[in-house]
């Protein structure tokens, strides 16, 4: 397996590196058996190590596929966090979608080192939540100290992604990263934004907001329910498709299956049966909540929320809202995180007047057609 090698300027002030004149007199002898590729890359059949010229301007970068190890994971985890401290990843989330993809999806990932150590990542995969063909989801996080290197990730990326034909490329990054630039200036396009918003409980107030549920209405959590029964679980999958009908994309949502929601939703590690609300009418389920363990500390975590169209402006999705809170406050968490597409004004509403406070909207990206190396 072929070892890839950048090179990248070590001084902020300086340029970052161009294709012609990459590498300084020295390098060139220390590359000796190494040949170059598209975009400037150099294949080498094995590591190499060179004296580093005087003042040290220049230094190796190697990327090198993910291998799905508990050392790889951490390491991505890790890189992730010096990227964006204000959203961690969770290994046993990170793993479960990784497990839970279809055999024939794309996915690949990369990190990317200097010196032994993790500085960045890079990967492009099938879309997870919306698959379709043709489309392949990107992403990448770098270092603080090494954003310079996303030009010659880009490079790599779009060598490795050339036999896969991909018609579109994707990807979702908050609007306070670097990556929203630097996406934005290789021609990516935004298509819809997703607004992150918290609640502090510490801070929250329920009275004001209750009001009686209509008659015949019932709150559960899925923990006091039949849940790992299949007849169960189908009619659970039956509203959510439902629901998701009316949430607001760009493009129709292309359901997953049965067994593969089971899988992902049910066998989720985060999953809180007893923080997983349902609304009843007697035997059939009109609406639902639901809140997942989060990484961040004293957070959950709020996944699907929605009402039958049919017992819809009765109050019941702010009754299973603050059921939710009232079910973390008790469960010792200090905060509630949930996300809303910018076109959901009604659930945004309800937000609001729970007193969610918005954070930097999460931006969905695409890129069509999809450029070639020159």
């Amino acid at each position: 397996m072929l070892h890839f090698y950048l090179s990248l300027r070590r001084l902020e002030r300086a340029p970052p590196p161009t294709r012609t004149g990459l590498l300084p007199y020295g390098y060139a002898r220390a590359l000796k058996h190494c040949a170059r590729q598209a975009g400037g890359l150099w294949a080498c059949p094995q590591p190499f190590l060179y004296p580093r010229p005087a003042g040290g301007e220049f230094l190796v970068m190697k990327i090198r596929p993910f291998e799905f190890s508990q050392a790889d994971y951490q390491a991505f985890v890790e890189v992730r966090q010096a990227a964006h401290p204000e959203a961690p990843l969770n290994i046993a989330q990170l793993k479960h979608l990784d497990q839970t993809r279809f055999p024939d999806e794309v996915l690949r990932r990369f990190l990317v080192e200097q010196e032994g150590q993790v500085v960045g990542m890079l990967e492009y995969a099938t879309p997870y939540h919306n698959p379709k063909p043709g489309a392949l989801e990107v992403g990448y996080h770098l270092h603080p100290q090494a954003q310079a290197l996303a030009t010659r990730l880009w490079a790599f990326l779009l060598e490795r992604v050339a036999p896969l034909r991909p018609y579109e490329l994707q990807a979702q990054v908050r609007e306070d990263w670097p990556e929203f630039g630097f996406l934005l200036a290789q021609g990516f396009t935004e298509v819809e934004r997703k607004w992150a918003s918290v609640l502090d409980l510490s801070r929250f107030d329920p009275g004001p907001l209750q009001r009686p549920l209509p008659p015949g209405i019932v709150l559960k959590p899925l923990s006091m329910l039949p849940w790992q029964e299949e007849a169960f679980q189908r009619a659970l999958y039956s509203l959510e498709l439902e629901l998701l009908e009316d949430v607001p994309t760009r493009e129709p949502i292309t359901p997953w299956p049965f067994e593969l929601w089971r899988k992902r939703s049910l066998e989720d590690p985060n999953l809180l049966p007893e923080g997983f609300f349902l609304a009843l009418e007697g035997q059939e389920m009109v609406g639902l909540t639901m809140l997942f363990k989060s990484s961040r500390p004293q957070t959950l975590q709020t996944g699907l929320t929605g009402v039958k169209r049919s017992h819809r402006r009765k109050g019941i999705a702010l009754a299973l809202k603050l059921q939710a809170a009232a079910f973390a406050k008790a469960h010792g968490a200090r905060y509630i995180r949930t996300a809303n597409h910018q076109a959901n004004r009604p659930m945004l509403a309800i937000n609001e007047a729970l007193g969610f406070v918005k954070e930097p909207a999460t931006v969905v990206l695409r890129l069509s057609p999809v450029p070639s190396l020159p």
